[in-house]
């Protein structure tokens, strides 16, 4: 009887581990979304990017005739980079609208890598399947440089 009792409390343990381990699915698939690029100047590294194509992190939010992208750009540079940045999609498409996000509007999909860094929505026209499948982002920094996000390789989506 207490050899049942200890394999029933055994068992039970293992049910509770198994059902209270979430992985943060999110989370990943925002990871798998991001790409990173940098400007480099005299062996100084200038500015840091990251570039998250939101379509593919949620669907259900970012989803219908846009394209949206949360960027964040990480430098010591003091200059107004809404102004100074310049953003293109496959083909040249230029973007629709571009909106700094405030510290207070974070979430979990819009939430910052870095603490530091400023962090901006950017919205395109959406893009056809074929498009998709070769879309690369470029940044240019005014006075700063250039740097391209490449999206051109797909991420397989998750099965858990």
């Amino acid at each position: 009887m207490k050899v049942l009792l200890l394999i029933l409390f055994f068992f039970s343990g293992c049910g509770l581990y198994h059902n209270s381990y979430k992985p943060s699915i999110l989370f990943e698939k925002k990871i798998n979304s991001s790409r990173k690029a940098q400007i480099i100047k005299d062996n100084k590294t200038v500015l840091i990017a990251t570039a998250t194509y939101l379509n593919n992190v949620d669907s259900s939010i970012y989803n219908g005739d846009r394209e949206y992208f949360l960027i964040e750009v990480f430098s010591e540079l003091d200059i107004p980079f809404k102004e100074y940045m310049h953003f293109s999609l496959t083909n040249n498409v230029s973007f629709l609208w571009i909106r700094e996000l405030q510290t207070n509007e974070d979430d979990e999909i819009l939430s910052s890598y870095n603490k530091w860094s400023k962090s901006f929505l950017i919205a395109f026209d959406r893009l056809e399947y074929q498009q998709k499948k070769n879309m690369k982002l470029t940044l240019d920094v005014d006075n700063v440089g250039s740097m391209t996000f490449d999206f051109t390789y797909e991420i397989l989506e998750m099965k858990l």
